[in-house]
């Protein structure tokens, strides 16, 4: 490979503590392919984010790599003895497990419970109480909040315990690897996304010996939700050299302008450079496209997309499988509403419900967004079963034959297709009353992962319409006022 002046002095680095900033689509992983090649003789661990990525790494890094994702590399030490007994814990488990029915309790307590398997502490505490995304919880009594502790607390231990018959989550046997403090036999670590990381990924990794490489770009941060933290700034905080690779070679100037339009209202002055093939910006799906991928901010968007193509004739490709779009769920959910109880398939979320309407009240007290994306798709299309079938009747489990890719833009992320389109149900990000702070911030990262997906013509939505107009006028602004004092 000819590396570019960006990438010859991370290939060549051979200090302790690195931090590479790479931009979408701005070769990091044949970077550190490369670096990988320049360093045979050392033993190298490529921590991926998930399985998708470990495999494409593995695909490409020479022999003396070992590409993991972090569950991977607690999986032989921990999550083997629970393999009988993996799987989500549903609220109605939890509620089993407690002995209750009190919705707020149940989903307060497994919002503490998810927030300490994220974290690097040892112990539960208030901590992870006030970082569960339950604000309301900051000014509960103490005897509830002692309630919530203990009810997670309980929940951790049946999860742990590989004779109960209470499922163990995969980032349960992850958390208790990390408690073991392990020390892994390698030379360098390249921790491949880590603006994302898991806090107790990023716990395993601090405590090696070895050579640490953090790579990621901040602004592709989009599960903070699920407790990631950036890993990037925190490292450089602690005094890793930073390095960074600006030049993207997915699209060219005009997608690149799109996305530094977007990077702009978060702040950033370091600009992305387009240098791929000549791309296009466009308000409509160009006349003629054989394929374009369109991605949604929701699952439900998902499936109305889905809904339209298949209605307009079209095959649909499913990034990530149909039935990791709650189409199962949508079905049972329907049957459910029927009072046809004996056709339910999932009798362990759904058979603690009497009725529709317990359903119903759950998701209205839990404020649970799947339980709710559900409901609201049940309410437009009462056929659901015959909705379903045209749904998995023109749908394709092969891309090159599909009309459409449909997928969330956190299902994109890694990805790209020729065509990108986004859909119009991401929040309206001026509205500063609903949208503000880091929930801002983290809608203005979608937009940036999904308009940097496409690397020949991008269909922006109407938000982004709007983030690009304001851009140019700020731009003209800065002009005229350079111009006045010239």
């Amino acid at each position: 490979m000819n590396s570019t002046p960006e990438q010859q002095p991370i290939i060549d680095y051979e200090g302790n503590h690195l931090v590479v900033k790479a931009y979408a689509g701005c070769g990091k992983t044949t970077t550190l392919v490369a670096y990988a090649h320049a360093h045979p003789k050392l033993r190298i661990l490529y921590l991926a984010y998930n399985r998708a990525i470990r495999d494409e790494g593995a695909s490409k890094f020479p022999s003396n790599v070992v590409c993991k994702t972090s569950h991977q590399l607690a999986w032989g030490t921990f999550g083997r003895h629970y393999q009988h007994k993996l799987g989500n814990a549903r609220l109605t488990d939890i509620g089993n497990l407690l002995g209750t029915r009190d919705w707020g309790l149940i989903k307060d307590a497994q919002a503490t419970l998810a927030a300490y398997m994220s974290s690097a502490q040892a112990e539960i505490g208030l901590a992870h109480i006030f970082s569960s995304g339950q604000e309301e919880l900051q000014t509960a009594g103490d005897a509830y909040i002692d309630k919530v502790i203990h009810s997670a607390q309980r929940i951790w231990e049946a999860m742990c315990d590989t004779k109960h018959k209470f499922p163990c989550e995969h980032d349960a046997y992850l958390k208790l690897y990390q408690l073991s403090r392990p020390q892994l036999p390698f030379d360098v670590v390249l921790f491949d996304e880590a603006q994302d990381s898991n806090p107790v990924t990023a716990a395993i990794v601090a405590e090696q010996r070895a050579r640490k490489i953090f790579v990621g770009d901040k602004w592709q941060q989009i599960y903070r939700w699920r407790g990631a933290e950036n890993a990037l700034d925190e490292q450089i905080e602690l005094g890793a050299d930073a390095m960074f690779l600006t030049n993207s070679f997915r699209f060219g100037p005009m997608i690149a302008g799109v996305a530094n339009a977007i990077l702009a209202m978060q702040g950033e002055t370091r600009p992305l450079v387009g240098y791929g093939a000549k791309d296009r910006v466009t308000t409509s799906l160009p006349f003629g496209t054989e394929h374009h991928a369109v991605l949604n901010r929701t699952v439900a968007g998902v499936i109305m997309t889905a809904i339209d193509a298949v209605t307009g004739g079209q095959t649909v490709y499913w990034n990530g499988g149909i039935e990791a779009y709650q189409i199962s769920d949508l079905e049972d959910l329907y049957y459910l509403k029927q009072g046809r109880r004996d056709e339910i398939r999932n009798k362990r979320m759904y058979g603690p419900f009497n009725c529709f309407e317990n359903f119903s009240e759950a998701a209205e007290e839990t404020k649970d967004p799947e339980m709710n994306r559900l409901l609201r798709i049940i309410k437009d299309h009462p056929d659901i079963p015959k909705l379903l079938a045209a749904l998995r009747r023109n749908s394709t489990d092969d891309q090159s034959k599909a009309d459409v890719t449909v997928s969330t833009v956190h299902r994109s992320k890694g990805l790209e297709w020729d065509v990108v389109m986004l859909e119009e149900d991401f929040p309206d990000i001026f509205d500063t009353e609903k949208i503000n702070g880091e929930k801002l911030v983290d809608e203005l990262n979608l937009l940036y992962v999904g308009a940097t997906r496409a690397k020949k013509v991008l269909v922006i939505n109407m938000i982004v319409e709007v983030i690009i107009r304001k851009a140019v006028t700020a731009m003209k602004k800065m002009q005229a006022s350079k111009g006045a004092t010239a």
